[in-house]
C-alpha cells in the first residue's frame, strides 16, 4: 500500500486552518491568531499537495532521467499542471500574509479568501472526479472540497482560539450554527453526486478497499452530525453553566472531521468501483471482505442477517444513545468521541457481515 495517501488529511487539515483563521479574524476581532500559523498552514499546502506528483514521478522514474520524468510530469499530466498553479497560488498567499504582519484587516482576509479558493479549485481540477468526467466531476468536488474545508476551519481555529466565556460563544453560535445548517446541505448534496459518478453501485463495492473506505466515511458522518446537532441546538442552555467547556465538544466535532479527511485520504488512492464491472470487483475484493467471508466473494451481493450483525448495530445504537447522555450530564466530551469511534467501527464490521 502506498503512503501517499497520508499526505491528504493533512492537506485537507491546513487548508481547513487558512479557511477558518480568515473567517474566525474577520468576524470575531477579539481572536487573535499568531501569523505564523497561517505561514505554517500554508507550507503544509505547498508541501502535501506535492505527494501525489512525487508519486507519478516515482513511477515513471525508471524509464528515463529523473529531471526529465519531472519535467513531462510537471508540464504535460494534469496533477503536475495543477500543482504549479497551487504552488503560484501558494507562494502569493504566503507573500500577503508576510507583508501584512499579523495585523488583520477586511482587504487582506478577503484577498487571502480569494486565494484559498483558488487554491482549492486548483486541487479540485487534478481530483479524479474532474480528471474523468469533466466538469461535471470538478464542481460537486469543488464545491464539496471547499465547504468541507470552511466548516472544518472555523471549528478547528474557534476551538483552540476562542475563549470559554458564555458571551463569546453565544455570538460565535448566532453566525456559524446557520452557516453550518447550509454547510452541511451543500455538502450532502455534492456528496451524492460525487457517489453517483464515481460509486454507482454502492453496496456492492463493500467488496473493495474503496466502498469500505467510503462506507466507513458515511459512518463517521453519523456521529459527527450528532456532535454537530449538540454544539448547534443543546450548547445554548449549557453556555451558562461554568463547569461547561463548549471548546472541548467542538473540538471533539473537528476531530471526527479530521478523521473522514484521513479516510477520504486512503479512499481516494483505492481503484473507483466506476472502472470495475461485477467481474472485476470480485477479484478486486479487499482483504478484509475476503476475511469475513472466508474467501468466497458474490457479486452482486447478498444481504444476510445474522444474530452477530444485530448485536454490533445493538452496540452501535447504544455508543450514540450514550453521546447523548454524556452531553447531558455535562461529562468529558473526550468520552462522546470514544463512543462516537465505536459507533463507526462495530456499524462498519457490522454492515459488511451482512454481505459477506
Amino acid at each position: 500500500m502506498s503512503w501517499y495517501w497520508l499526505g491528504e488529511p493533512f492537506l485537507y487539515s491546513c487548508l481547513s486552518v487558512l479557511f477558518g483563521g480568515v473567517i474566525v479574524s474577520q468576524v470575531h476581532k477579539s481572536v487573535k491568531i499568531p501569523n505564523k500559523v497561517f505561514i505554517l498552514a500554508a507550507l503544509g499546502v505547498a508541501i502535501f499537495s506535492f505527494l501525489p506528483v512525487l508519486r507519478i514521478i516515482l513511477f515513471f522514474s525508471d524509464d528515463a532521467s529523473f529531471g526529465l520524468i519531472f519535467k513531462n510530469v510537471m508540464l504535460s499530466f494534469a496533477e503536475g499542471k495543477a500543482y504549479i498553479w497551487t504552488l503560484i497560488l501558494t507562494v502569493l498567499l504566503i507573500s500577503v500574509l508576510v507583508a501584512r504582519k499579523g495585523k488583520v484587516s477586511t482587504s487582506s482576509n478577503i484577498l487571502l479568501f480569494v486565494l484559498i479558493v483558488s487554491i482549492v479549485g486548483a486541487l479540485s481540477w487534478s481530483s479524479h472526479a474532474s480528471s474523468y468526467f469533466g466538469p461535471v466531476g470538478f464542481w460537486p468536488q469543488f464545491i464539496h472540497l471547499f465547504s468541507v474545508a470552511v466548516w472544518a476551519g472555523i471549528l478547528i481555529i474557534a476551538g483552540m482560539y476562542m475563549s470559554n466565556k458564555a458571551e463569546e460563544w453565544k455570538s460565535f453560535l448566532s453566525w456559524y450554527h446557520p452557516l453550518a445548517i447550509v454547510i452541511m446541505l451543500i455538502i450532502i448534496i455534492s456528496g451524492l453526486l460525487l457517489n453517483i459518478r464515481t460509486d454507482p453501485n454502492y453496496f456492492n463495492s463493500w467488496v473493495t478497499s474503496y466502498g469500505q473506505s467510503l462506507l466507513l466515511k458515511h459512518l463517521l458522518i453519523i456521529p459527527l452530525l450528532f456532535i454537530a446537532f449538540f454544539n448547534g441546538f443543546l450548547i445554548r442552555k449549557k453556555l451558562n453553566n461554568s463547569a461547561f467547556n463548549p471548546r472541548k465538544w467542538v473540538t471533539v466535532e473537528g476531530i471526527f472531521i479530521l478523521l473522514i479527511f484521513t479516510v477520504t485520504g486512503f479512499m481516494n488512492q483505492q481503484v473507483a468501483p466506476h472502472d470495475l464491472d461485477p467481474q472485476m470487483m470480485a477479484l478486486s475484493a479487499s482483504r478484509l471482505y475476503l476475511w469475513l467471508a472466508d474467501g468466497e466473494v458474490q457479486v452482486p451481493v447478498d444481504f444476510d442477517v445474522s444474530l452477530f450483525s444485530l448485536v454490533l448495530y445493538v452496540i452501535a445504537l447504544v455508543s450514540i444513545v450514550w453521546m447523548y447522555i454524556i452531553f447531558r450530564k455535562n461529562n468529558t466530551a473526550y468520552a462522546a468521541l470514544i463512543c462516537g469511534l465505536i459507533f463507526a467501527i462495530v456499524s462498519f464490521i457490522g454492515s459488511l457481515t451482512l454481505v459477506s
